[in-house]
Parts: C-alpha cells; sequence; structure tokens
C-alpha cells in the first residue's frame, strides 16, 4: 500500500498588529507548491501564539485559498499548537485520524534557519510511527546581518537582544544563533517535558551541523534569503 501524503506548513508568531511576516507567506508559497505537486493536503498549524486576534493557521488558510487558490477542501487546521513541539504532536494526531492504519509520509515546510530543529523534534516525536519525513526549507527573506562583517562572533546571551525589537525584524545571523542557543540549551529538556525521553542523538547532532552550516554559508553571503510571494 502506498504511503499517504501530507504536508504540515508550520506557523510563526504574527506582527504585533496581525500583519503576516514574510517569513510566513514564503512557508505558505511553498507548501503551496508542493500540494500542487503532490495534491497531498496541507495541515496548517498554529495557534494565536502573539494574541492578536486570530490564529496563524487562520492566517496561512487566508492566503493559501485567496492568493494561492487552494480549495479550503484541501487544508487541515490545527489552531491550538503553542510551540514547534506541538506542531507536530498535533501533526500526527492529524494523520492519524485522516489516514488511520496507513503508512504516512510527511512533507515539512517551515523557514530556512527552523528547518533543522523542526526536523530534529518532528523526528522524535514521531519516531514511534511510521512516518516518512521530508523536509523543505522555505527562505525567509530575512536581511543578511552577517556577510558584511563575517567575523563577528555567534550571539550566546539573548536577554538583551529581545529587547531591542519584535523577533520577526531579526536578521538571519541572530535567528540562527538563536536556533543554534536553543537547541544546546533547552531542547533536550522540552521535549522531555512533554514525554519525549527517549531522543535520538543522531538528530540533534544533525540539526546542529547544519544550523552551523547555514551559519558559514550565511558568513559566505552564500545562503539564498529571498524568494517571490506568489
Amino acid at each position: 500500500m502506498a504511503a499517504m501524503s501530507f504536508i504540515a506548513c508550520l506557523g510563526q508568531a504574527l506582527f504585533p498588529d496581525g500583519s503576516i511576516p514574510k517569513a510566513l507567506s514564503n512557508r505558505v508559497a511553498v507548501a503551496a507548491e508542493l500540494h500542487r505537486a503532490t495534491r497531498a493536503r496541507i495541515i496548517l498549524s498554529g495557534a494565536d501564539v502573539s494574541k492578536v486576534g486570530t490564529s496563524e493557521a487562520k492566517a496561512m488558510h487566508s492566503i493559501l485559498t485567496k492568493t494561492h487558490g487552494i480549495s479550503p477542501e484541501n487544508l487541515l487546521l490545527d489552531e491550538s499548537a503553542m510551540n514547534t513541539i506541538e506542531n507536530a504532536r498535533n501533526t500526527l494526531v492529524i494523520m492519524r485520524r485522516e489516514a488511520p492504519d496507513q503508512e504516512l509520509k510527511l512533507y515539512l515546510v517551515t523557514s530556512e534557519f527552523h528547518c533543522p530543529r523542526s526536523e530534529y523534534i518532528f523526528r522524535n516525536v514521531l519516531d514511534c510511527d511510521a512516518v516518512g519525513i521530508e523536509a523543505c526549507p522555505a527562505p525567509s527573506g530575512l536581511e543578511d546581518d552577517i556577510s558584511d562583517n563575517p567575523s563577528k562572533p555567534m550571539v550566546t546571551d539573548f536577554k538583551v537582544v529581545k529587547t531591542m525589537k519584535d523577533i520577526n525584524e531579526w536578521g538571519i545571523f541572530l535567528r540562527l544563533c538563536h536556533e543554534h542557543a536553543i537547541m544546546q540549551v533547552k531542547m533536550r529538556s522540552w521535549l522531555a517535558d512533554y514525554g519525549i525521553a527517549k531522543q535520538d542523538p543522531a538528530h540533534f547532532d544533525r540539526a546542529l551541523a547544519q544550523i552551523l552550516q547555514m551559519v558559514d554559508q550565511a558568513r559566505k553571503g552564500n545562503l539564498r534569503l529571498d524568494a517571490p510571494l506568489a
């Protein structure tokens, strides 16, 4: 029996006024392209994390139907996920509900800076099930904040940085440093808090290596950050 395919498009915090960051628009564009190529239904995962009155899932639903012409019947909403672990957990529940007792394949769509950690989380959460995962990174469109000063050291203290401006306005280097710090300091304990005590160290090492590879590409100005929003 052929595996049933789904596309998971992960949300991102909306701007304080409820508008949609370019990075999220680009994720949706990649998900739409994958849907047209595979006909797989799209799981839109994200709560109203920013407390702006609409969920990230509904914001993505609006773009997909109004801009990309995707039929609502091909969209499955998860409006309760508050973080990437809950994205993974809820996505698995939806796939199992829609395709019980079938082999599953998941196209995982998120921004390039978020992709290594997301894939790490999804592989640990979904390891107990027969789910094939293919990561599909979307260019974030973030500002290049490193190639003009490539020797800048990695940022490790985010207490001061977070008071400076909205996280959606950070450049790619700062976002990658943030992802690296979360992986190193918090991610394993966060998974354990959700009851995922058994974690494959190979997934962890792979995610860290991918993040550092992107840092190196960004330092050299070789990391593609732009993508059409169409």
